[in-house]
C-alpha cells in the first residue's frame, strides 16, 4: 500500500485534526498538502465525509474540521487514505495570474542596498518567475507565496510599520505577499498593485486560491492610477489562465 503523504496526524480540540506533511516551506511539500486537500474536498462534495465541514490547507499542514458526533477522526483518515490509494482525486490545475506592480515601494532602494543589486535588477528578479501561493492568510485574500530567488532574500524589517498601504507588494525571507487591506506589516515594500484581492460582495470574495501562481510585471505610475481607478469603480479586470 502506498505510504501516506502526511507525516503525523494531530488532534486539534475535539472537532478538528491536523495533518502534518513536513517542517519546511517547500513547493513539493505544499503540493502534497493540496493533493490531500483536493481529495478531502471531493469526498465532502460527494457526501462521503458526513460531518466534515472543510479542509483548510496551509504551508505544510491541512486542518480538517468535523462534527465528532457524526464522524470519528479514524474514519476521516481511513476514507482519505482509500481515496488517495485509489488515485481517484481529480487534478485541479493551478491558475496563473499576471499581476501588475508599480515598483516605487519605500523599501525598494533599501533592498537593493542590502542585496548588493541595482533597483532595476531587484525588479528584474522579482518579475522573472512564477510564485506559488502556499496559503491565504493574515488578512482576507492575502497570498503568501514563494519561492524568491536567493539573491532577493532579506529578513523582515527590524521595526514593523503600523500601517502598510492597500495593494503593497512585499518580500521577506523567501516569500512574497500582497497586502489586500491597509494593515500593520514588517515586510519590505517593493511596490504597489492596483489589484483588489478581496471584495466582500464578490463570489468568491477572494480572487485567487492556495495553489495558484502569481507572476508580477512592472507598470508605470500612470498605468497604476488607471487600473486603480477601474478597480475602485468595481471593475474586475484581472484575468487568470490554467
Amino acid at each position: 500500500m502506498e505510504e501516506e503523504p502526511w507525516q503525523r496526524v494531530l488532534p486539534v480540540g475535539d472537532a478538528a485534526l491536523l495533518l502534518e506533511f513536513g517542517d519546511r516551506v517547500e513547493t513539493a511539500v505544499n503540493e502534497r498538502v493540496h493533493r490531500v486537500a483536493r481529495a478531502a474536498q471531493q469526498l465532502i462534495e460527494r457526501g462521503e465525509l458526513p460531518g466534515v465541514w472543510g479542509a483548510i490547507p496551509s504551508y505544510t499542514t491541512l486542518l480538517i474540521e468535523f462534527d465528532p458526533l457524526t464522524i470519528a477522526r479514524r474514519e476521516i483518515i481511513a476514507r482519505l487514505s482509500l481515496r488517495l490509494a485509489a488515485r481517484q482525486e481529480e487534478a485541479s490545475p493551478s491558475r496563473r495570474f499576471l499581476v501588475p506592480v508599480w515598483y516605487a515601494g519605500e523599501d525598494l532602494e533599501g533592498v537593493a542596498e542590502r542585496t548588493g543589486l541595482s533597483t532595476d535588477r531587484v525588479v528584474e528578479l522579482h518579475t522573472s518567475r512564477d510564485f506559488r501561493i502556499f496559503t491565504i492568510g493574515f488578512t482576507p485574500g492575502q497570498p503568501l507565496c514563494g519561492v524568491l530567488p536567493e539573491e532577493l532574500r532579506v529578513p523582515r524589517r527590524g521595526a514593523p510599520r503600523a500601517a502598510v498601504p492597500l495593494g503593497s507588494v512585499a518580500i521577506a525571507g523567501q516569500q512574497v505577499t500582497i497586502y489586500p487591506t491597509a494593515s500593520p506589516g514588517g515586510w519590505h515594500l517593493l511596490g504597489r498593485t492596483p489589484v483588489i484581492p478581496f471584495r466582500a460582495a464578490r463570489r468568491p470574495p477572494v480572487v485567487w486560491s492556495s495553489g495558484d501562481l502569481l507572476r508580477f510585471y512592472a507598470i508605470d505610475r500612470a498605468r497604476f492610477e488607471e487600473l486603480a481607478a477601474a478597480s475602485a469603480a468595481g471593475e474586475e479586470w484581472l484575468c487568470a489562465s490554467a
